[in-house]
């Protein structure tokens, strides 16, 4: 019956990692859009909205499994897991609407970012001959791609929500101060 008990748990934080997974992928989509239609740079403050999309929807991921799923209650190590799991989730939907954004919404987007790469190679080394240039810009043309630049967005934001959960799971752990749970 107990071991029962833990398969459902088990199965329940990973629908609650997929749900709220999903739930933040979409969000930051619909953030990544928005900037794309309002013309925000890359480097503008602006985008550091997404870290705080990504807190805020690891944070209520985490908090709904605590308080919904798992009857209040949470350890550090289950909260972590489940916020990594729930930042795994979105950084694959993510990486599948990137596929799409640079494969049919805005194909030159990897033109450009080629060619920002090549001035910013330039201006740090001004000597570098045309050779030189060519076999650089030969080997970032090779992972500026959309699938390379979706398996290093899965593999940077898994890791990411990594960091983020290990903070967070610090204020959302909750012990079992119940008296039933001195005898487990």
């Amino acid at each position: 019956m107990e071991q029962n008990i833990e398969v459902k748990k088990k199965v329940s934080v990973v629908r609650n990692a997929i749900n709220y997974g999903v739930l933040l992928g979409i969000v930051l989509i619909i953030a990544d859009l928005l900037f794309y239609m309002l013309n925000v740079s890359t480097d503008s403050i602006f985008r550091y909205l997404n870290f705080v999309l990504i807190i805020v929807g690891l944070t209520v991921g985490i908090l709904n499994y605590r308080n919904q799923i798992n009857e209040g209650i949470i350890s550090y190590e289950k909260s972590l897991g489940s916020g990594v799991l729930i930042g795994l989730f979105a950084s694959v939907i993510v990486a599948i609407y990137m596929v799409i954004f640079l494969k049919f919404i805005d194909p030159g987007m990897i033109d450009e970012m080629l060619r920002k790469a090549e001035e910013k190679m330039l201006e740090k080394n001004p000597s570098m001959s045309d050779e030189d240039i060519e076999t650089a810009m030969k080997y970032t043309k090779m992972f500026i791609n959309p699938v390379w630049m979706s398996i290093w967005s899965i593999i940077g934001s898994t890791f990411m929500s990594f960091i983020a959960s290990l903070i967070i799971s610090i204020f959302t752990k909750k012990k079992d101060n119940s008296f039933e749970s001195n005898f487990r």
